[in-house]
């Protein structure tokens, strides 16, 4: 799990893969292509802290608030990542934990129940908990009580005397969009980067 960057937000995310592969959320980098990753790596029973600045985007989804990094420096070693669990199995009442960097406080972990699988807000489909989610959290892991990620930490509702209002995007989102991340790659020279289009068909030739 680490923390995400840019010149003016803060955000979280997680490895996906060994070669740094992450994910955070869409809103946590937009309108920013200079992104730094904050790691800590464990080197004899201690933690080193280390940041990244050669991070490319890969791909984002405005309007499932994803997006797909790269950690890309040339002496970066193998990262270790963590595994996508699936919702299906969870319950509700089920216990499970954040871990992020609210307010930029690094590597810190809340505890909660998943209080509704299928939250419908806005026209997105989210998990609902108890778990503390604050500013800084966004994009980083929702896990399960076996370490697998079952949803990527979003928002919280915000409102006067509202506490316990956590949400998570479902990894079933997430899996689909790396599937298809080709089709929301990054292009910094294209003004709709994170969506390519093809081209339309040509007219068929008279006879």
């Amino acid at each position: 799990v680490v923390q995400v960057r840019t010149s003016a937000n803060l955000g979280s995310g997680f490895f996906i893969n060994e070669d740094g592969f992450l994910m955070t959320n869409f809103h946590v980098i937009e309108g920013e292509t200079q992104i730094s990753v904050e790691v800590y790596h464990q080197r004899n029973g201690q933690l080193e802290r280390r940041s990244y600045k050669q991070v490319r985007i890969v791909a984002m989804n405005k309007f499932q608030d994803l997006s797909l990094l790269k950690i890309e420096e040339k002496d970066a070693p193998k990262f270790s990542f963590v595994p996508l669990g699936e919702v299906d199995g969870l319950a509700v009442g089920e216990r499970v934990f954040a871990i992020g960097s609210p307010l930029g406080l690094e590597r810190t972990v809340s505890q909660g129940i998943i209080s509704l699988k299928n939250r419908v807000e806005d026209g997105r489909m989210y998990i609902q908990t108890t778990t503390q989610i604050n500013p800084g959290n966004s994009g980083g892991p929702l896990f399960n009580l076996k370490g697998e990620v079952v949803g990527v930490n979003n928002m919280k509702i915000v409102s006067v005397g509202a506490e316990g209002l956590g949400f998570a995007i479902p990894t079933a989102h997430l899996k689909t969009f790396l599937r298809n991340r080709e089709a929301f790659a990054f292009d910094p020279a294209n003004p709709n980067s994170g969506f390519r289009y093809n081209r339309p068909p040509r007219p068929a030739a008279k006879q």
